[in-house]
């Protein structure tokens, strides 16, 4: 068991593709039932407005272990792994501050057979137990444990299996070290096939969309309100999982002594503004769910509106944890905001947010999200701007009704861009599934009709080439 004047434990979970709605705490998908997600909230504090910096799988790892832009490792898409053990890395800050450092769970930064030491390990050399294949619904259930060995996880669902792991770990902590433990589960990421046990809840019933889901034919809302059925169902299974590890991490004795983070890599849209999947501005896609604990030390119940980016993470556990914070992050240090001891000094007014790679043609869009207003622009001028207190489901596009604040949010982007060393034309090109976003993937979304930038430039292209 730890000792009292012991650093804090980091347990860090995330999972892929939950937008903030999917959360019953937060606003927007009333079917859904996270009971204990919102107990959790209630323990703590609830961020309001967290958004993933680049709303993708890839980026959003690299720049979570980082604390970089993914522009500067050049991870600005998937399908691309440079080495990242070059930078500063989370897991090897802790690691040099005595942690005991372990990730379970999808890993999507590369090679995932690796030993202990190995760089691309990033310092999570205490425990590794990561999948042979990311997706939750393959019947694989290998996971690799070192560069040559795998084992078969036990379990009837990837995130029960791995939760068992997480479990194994927490338990098998004799208080010698601090640990910090990283736990990564796929749902509800596509494909939408949650487990029956969890779906039964939800299949059948007159699901409530956003209001901002376009009208749909009866063929596409029943084929929705499936989707939705299985992404809800998925979210539940989640949820009773954190039930078994938060219920394990106090059965241990450590929970006093543990911070605890939960959160999402991104959103998902679910056919909110006629679209699908992640990689745009809107608030479906990027906000995410951010729920921190720390008992008697971070308040209970507590909500901070402060915007909250991916780069944001490294620091700011560093600082709760009292380590070192390396120099040259992009992120912030926010940690005496969490633990209310300096709320004025270090507020940040926006999150900066870039997709270079994206349905809209490259070289895509940049936005900023703060408290109140959620914008995005592209190249060649503004896209998208919400007033999020007054239309929190992005109805009202303000670009062409509020000049006044749209250039104030403008004078605000172009500043991030500046500090966070973005530009439009010289950065993130050519790397990973770019070319893909020049043609085949953009056409995923024609099937709905929905409208974009570029939209009407692919359609053309798609149907000279027989593609639709």
């Amino acid at each position: 068991m730890p000792q009292p004047d012991q650093q804090p434990n980091i347990l860090f979970v995330f999972s892929d593709q939950q937008r903030a709605s999917a959360m019953g705490c937060y606003y927007g998908d009333e079917d859904l039932e996270t009971p204990h997600f919102d107990a959790f909230a209630r323990q703590g504090m609830k961020l309001e407005s967290a958004v993933s910096t680049t709303p993708l799988c890839c980026p959003y790892r690299a720049i979570l272990m980082t604390g970089l832009h993914g522009h500067r490792m050049g991870i600005t898409t998937n399908g691309y792994h440079p080495d990242l053990s070059e930078y500063a890395h989370i897991g090897k800050a802790f690691k040099n501050a005595g942690y005991r450092c372990g990730y379970i769970g999808k890993w999507h930064l590369g090679d995932v057979q690796l030993d202990s030491g190995h760089p691309m390990r990033l310092g999570f050399d205490d425990e590794w137990f990561v999948p042979l294949v990311s997706s939750h619904a393959s019947p694989n259930r290998n996971y690799a444990v070192n560069s040559t060995e795998t084992v078969v996880g036990k379990g009837f669902d990837k995130p029960q299996i791995e939760a068992n792991r997480a479990i194994e770990f927490i338990r098998g902590q004799d208080g010698g070290a601090p640990w910090c433990l990283f736990l990564s589960w796929y749902p509800p990421h596509p494909p939408l096939v949650s487990p029956e046990v969890y779906l039964e809840k939800y299949r059948g019933r007159d699901l409530k969309f956003h209001p901002n889901v376009k009208t749909l034919d009866a063929e596409t809302l029943n084929r929705f309100q499936d989707h939705y059925a299985h992404y809800y169902g998925l979210v539940t299974g989640l949820d009773t999982e954190w039930e078994r590890l938060m219920q394990a991490l106090q059965d241990s004795g450590q929970a006093e002594n543990t911070i605890v983070v939960y959160t999402s890599d991104h959103g998902e849209m679910l056919n909110s503004q006629g679209w699908r999947g992640k990689r745009w501005p809107h608030r479906e896609s990027t906000q995410v769910p951010f729920l921190i604990r720390w008992p008697g030390k971070i308040e209970a119940n507590a909500t901070l509106d402060m915007p909250f980016g991916t780069p944001d993470i490294f620091p700011t556990l560093c600082g709760l944890a009292g380590i070192n914070v390396p120099s040259g992050l992009d992120g912030a240090d926010l940690s005496g905001v969490i633990l209310g001891s300096d709320s004025n000094g270090h507020q940040q007014e926006y999150a900066y947010m870039a997709m270079h790679h994206s349905f809209i043609p490259w070289p895509g869009w940049r936005g900023i999200r703060t408290a109140k207003y959620n914008y995005a622009r592209m190249e060649e001028g503004p896209w998208v701007c919400f007033d999020l207190e007054n239309d929190p489901y992005e109805q009202n596009n303000l670009v062409e009704e509020n000049g006044a604040v749209v250039s104030e949010l403008d004078g605000l982007l172009v500043d991030a861009m500046k500090k966070a060393g973005d530009s439009w034309r010289d950065v993130g090109r050519e790397v990973g599934d770019w070319q893909a976003w020049h043609g085949n993937k953009q056409i995923e979304q024609l099937g709905l009709d929905a409208e974009y930038p570029g939209s009407e430039a692919i359609r053309i292209w798609a149907e000279r080439n027989n593609l639709v």
